[in-house]
Order: structure tokens, then C-alpha cells, then sequence
């Protein structure tokens, strides 16, 4: 099961999420699996992670490059509680951009143990820049 962990990082235009995911060769190959389901179904996808946190894949044909944010279900914040008990991590992209994320996401595993980021998923199509950092770690047994 994908580890996903959450940081606030502080940087000069204020409080920014941060998300660092862990995980085996097939947990990768599994989160894959379910951008091949969100792309076929066109029905958003939840990925459980042993966080309290969940991704949720959707195919959006008007979402050009690949856009991510940290979310509850109703996307409302009346106030700081709510704001701080986030726990949808979305990721929103067309067919095109979501392809290209299910090819990065079965490549990664092939790169060996170490990292990689999110917005390398494509070298044609871009990653939302109003979109929080994904560190991306293959561990191997």
C-alpha cells in the first residue's frame, strides 16, 4: 500500500502542501492500475494510501496538464478546522495527461530505488504550477 505523507513547507508566498509517497514496485504498479481505471471508466478513482489521506483520480477533458490538490469531499472550508482535516488528495488531467501519468507510474519501479517528482510525468505536457510537490520513492525489499 502507497505511504503517503504530508508536510506544510513554509516558503515566501505563504503556507504550501507538500507530499512525499513511498512505496513498493507494486504499490506504484496498483496506483497505475487505477489511472487505467479512471481513463477507461471516465468515474473518478480512489486509491487507499495507509495515510488518512486517499487519492482520487479523475479524467477531466477540459484539465490540459495534470492538476493536484489537497481537498475534503465537499471542497469547503468554513473555517480552520475543516481546512486543516483535508483528506482527498486530488489529481485531475485529460485522457492525454492521465496516460502519460499511467506510463510514468509504471516506469518508475524501472528506475530502481531512489526518487523522482510528479511533474516529471511528461515531457510534453505540463504539471499545474498552483499544484503541490509530489516526491515519488520506489522502495526495494
Amino acid at each position: 500500500m502507497i505511504d503517503l505523507e504530508h508536510r506544510q513547507m513554509h516558503r515566501p508566498n505563504g503556507l504550501i502542501d507538500d507530499f512525499v509517497v513511498r512505496g513498493s514496485p507494486s504499490d506504484y504498479k496498483s496506483f497505475a492500475r487505477q489511472v487505467r481505471l479512471a481513463i477507461s471508466s471516465g468515474e473518478p478513482e480512489r486509491l487507499q494510501t495507509s495515510s488518512r489521506i486517499g487519492i482520487e483520480i479523475t479524467k477531466d477533458p477540459n484539465q490540459p496538464e495534470l492538476f493536484t490538490s489537497l481537498q475534503n469531499q465537499d471542497n469547503s472550508y468554513p473555517g480552520m478546522i475543516e481546512w486543516t482535516q483535508r483528506s482527498l488528495l486530488m489529481m485531475r488531467g485529460s485522457g492525454e495527461v492521465l496516460e502519460d501519468l499511467y506510463a510514468f507510474l509504471l516506469d518508475l519501479p524501472q528506475r530502481g530505488h531512489g526518487y523522482s517528482y510528479i511533474f516529471e510525468y511528461s515531457n510534453q505536457l505540463g504539471y499545474a504550477e498552483c499544484s503541490p510537490e509530489w516526491r515519488l520513492h520506489v522502495q526495494l525489499p
